[in-house]
């Protein structure tokens, strides 16, 4: 291909299409860019939900309902700013310029707010191919360039109107968009099931191992120890960011891994609490071989009588919090951590316990992987299956 030819198809195309693509403004594909309701947001009225910037979900595109607000005005008259299928929004200022997002029937009844601009499919156009268009890196340079102001970022419809994108006839549209959505809706289902996972896990763990309810634990008899005389508690050997190297031995630093070193000063999985900074206090499970900093506290514990798992899952429900000090440079000291006081059971009981835990770990870590397979899968076919 030299310099002057365009590209007329993708690499990867359904069986039987064999037409070039075309060549078409946004405003050819799209009508009626309107702009949003010039409101502020109160609190969800039960019907009327307010779409914002902030409310279109970065990852997903999708809106996020978590904190639902309905529009601050007298709504009467104002149904030219409710979206309807076929409805595509873009963000037209601040940091989110060039944001997308796609109306969906189950969001409900959504009003589209001022920083917003709507655009309206038309025949022989498919919403979701469109849609997908701008998921493209294409699409990222374009606001990239366009967006440049003197002041804030922004991008009007005018200048929305004027990107091209390549289409193919509306057959293959639906085809590339059936696929594309049908995987997304995989994703969905999967971060809810993974949400639900670790809720499950987060109530479990406290029910098993903080107020004692499940698994007959009234059967368990619980002991009062403190920190101290269960553990060797101290803050290892710190190197300086010049001893990082590319690649080696994981280094945890006081809240997560900073690199690598050419060896390690902890060859087994170790219970750390961060020591020093805004998270002092926070309890990690840091898995071995691996250096650990002096930014971080170490719990040691003899496996014998302790499971590892089961104390880190005991902080991390125990407020650590109050055992930090210092203003400007929070830090948590051994002193302070030696009176903390726990319940342990029998190192039997805390491996029958801890399994369970771990078995919803597992599963967290299988549909996190499958999330994670998903989406690789999602960008290969927007690379390939799009011009």
């Amino acid at each position: 291909m030299n310099k002057k030819e365009v590209k007329k198809a993708p690499a990867l195309r359904f069986k039987g299409f064999t037409n070039d693509w075309e060549q078409r403004k946004l405003g050819d594909v799209l009508s009626k860019f309107d702009y949003g309701l010039n409101s502020a947001s109160s609190d969800y009225d039960g019907k009327n939900k307010y779409l914002r910037i902030t409310d279109i979900d970065e990852q997903t595109h999708r809106f996020n309902l978590d904190n639902l607000t309905s529009p601050k005005v007298d709504l009467k008259n104002k149904d030219n700013y409710i979206l309807h299928p076929g409805d595509i929004v873009f963000a037209r200022t601040g940091a989110s310029v060039g944001k997308t997002y796609k109306y969906r029937e189950d969001d409900g009844r959504v009003y589209f707010a001022g920083f917003l601009i709507r655009g309206r499919i038309n025949k022989n156009f498919d919403t979701s191919f469109i849609f997908d268009t701008t998921l493209l890196p294409k699409y990222s340079n374009f606001v990239k360039i366009t967006s440049i102001r003197s002041g804030q970022p922004g991008i009007n419809s005018d200048e929305y109107k004027k990107y091209v994108i390549n289409i193919p006839t509306i057959n293959e549209q639906k085809y590339i968009s059936k696929l594309i959505t049908n995987l997304e809706e995989l994703i969905t289902l999967q971060q809810r099931k993974l949400k639900l996972l670790k809720l499950m896990k987060n109530i479990v763990s406290y029910n098993l191992v903080v107020s004692h309810k499940l698994a007959s634990n009234n059967e368990i008899k619980w002991k009062a120890v403190y920190l101290k005389d269960i553990a060797r508690i101290y803050q290892p050997t710190t190197i300086t960011k010049k001893d990082l190297l590319p690649k080696g031995i994981p280094v945890f630093g006081a809240n997560d891994y900073i690199g690598f070193y050419n060896k390690y000063n902890h060859e087994t999985d170790q219970v750390t609490i961060c020591a020093r900074g805004a998270s002092a206090g926070h309890p990690n499970y840091v898995k071995g071989p691996v250096w650990i900093t002096g930014n971080s506290m170490v719990i040691n514990v003899d496996e014998t009588y302790i499971n590892k798992k089961f104390l880190y899952t005991l902080l991390t429900f125990t407020d650590l919090k109050r055992f930090v000090t210092g203003g400007a440079q929070p830090q948590i000291t051994r002193e302070n951590l030696n009176s903390l006081k726990i319940l342990l059971p029998s190192i039997k009981a805390q491996n029958n316990l801890s399994a369970i835990i771990e078995n919803l770990s597992i599963n967290i870590r299988k549909v996190q992987l499958s999330i994670n397979s998903a989406k690789r899968l999602k960008q290969f076919l927007l690379q390939n299956m799009f011009i």
